[in-house]
């Protein structure tokens, strides 16, 4: 019996090493390779930062740009073969791994403006309400969780499980618009500004929280991300890092001149906290 309970608390010793050794390396894996994912992994070597640990951030999928989907990304999280990723909460989400309820983005990825073809700005700029849009085709990844904010507000897709495929979908006409977050939109537009523009004056809104999902077989480099995220907010370094990156993208966006199209997200869990929109949204939009 003696032995049995010195082999548990070995093995407790062991899982905890990584919080209470400051000397032992603390690795995390992903699969967010994608440059859309940088800043959510600026902000994880951020967190990280702030505690007194050696760590390295990795990915498997570092020497291809494409990386895998979050559906194959997913599964692998949830199954321990990966350590996190950062995505739009869901029910299901926070029940499969471990959630960490600050809001990476601050929900300006909720905040999508319209890639078109320059044909379309004529009809699409010119939307007023949702009922306006509502004749168009957006597109939308298959497996982005999302994707039920518009259906639930009655708007048609087309869908693609690879993230480039959406752009030559649309200019070859399989929809008519594809919205984007604004701090993602301006580095595809200039892959693809031959054949696409923002669309003029509208812009849609829907509560959007990412946050960092956390493998059920880490749960001691949650408790060390959250720790290290809350440093960096008490600290300002959090808000520092997001008006840096994305006050570029907030000026030419022109959000003071756009025409606010709020849509209903039903997959967000009940008791998720409210966002505070005030680092970037108009005050005029805020509360209505």
């Amino acid at each position: 019996m003696a032995d049995s309970k010195l082999t548990i608390c070995l093995v407790c010793l062991c899982l905890l090493s990584p919080v209470v050794m400051a000397e032992d390396r603390i690795t995390v894996s992903h699969y967010q390779v994608q440059a859309r994912y940088e800043f959510g992994l600026r902000l994880l070597d951020l967190a990280l930062s702030k505690l007194n640990i050696d760590y390295e951030i990795t990915s498997p999928y570092q020497e291809n740009p494409l990386g895998i989907n979050e559906a194959r990304g997913e599964y692998k999280v949830i199954n321990g073969d990966l350590d996190l990723e950062f995505r739009s909460t869901s029910e299901k989400l926070e029940a499969s791994m471990i959630p960490i309820r600050i809001p990476i983005y601050q929900g300006i990825l909720g905040l999508r403006l319209l890639l078109i073809k320059p044909s379309m700005n004529s009809t699409i700029g010119n939307v007023n309400s949702l009922e306006d849009l509502r004749p168009y085709v957006a597109g939308h990844g298959l497996h982005w969780g999302d994707l039920p904010v518009y259906r639930k507000n009655n708007l048609k897709v087309v869908t693609s499980p690879k993230y480039e495929n959406l752009f030559n979908m649309l200019i070859g006409g399989r929809f008519d618009y594809f919205h984007r977050g604004v701090s993602e939109i301006w580095d595809e537009l200039d892959r693809y500004s031959g054949d696409l523009v923002i669309a003029d004056n509208i812009m849609l809104f829907y509560p959007h929280p990412v946050y960092f999902f956390v493998s059920k077989s880490r749960p001691e480099l949650a408790v060390l991300i959250e720790k290290g995220l809350q440093m960096s907010i008490n600290d300002g370094s959090y808000k520092r890092l997001f008006q840096q990156t994305y006050s570029e993208s907030i000026r030419k966006a022109r959000l003071h001149d756009r025409r606010l199209i709020r849509l209903v997200n039903p997959v967000i869990p009940q008791d998720t906290p409210v966002i505070d929109t005030s680092w970037w949204m108009p005050e005029k939009y805020r509360n209505n």
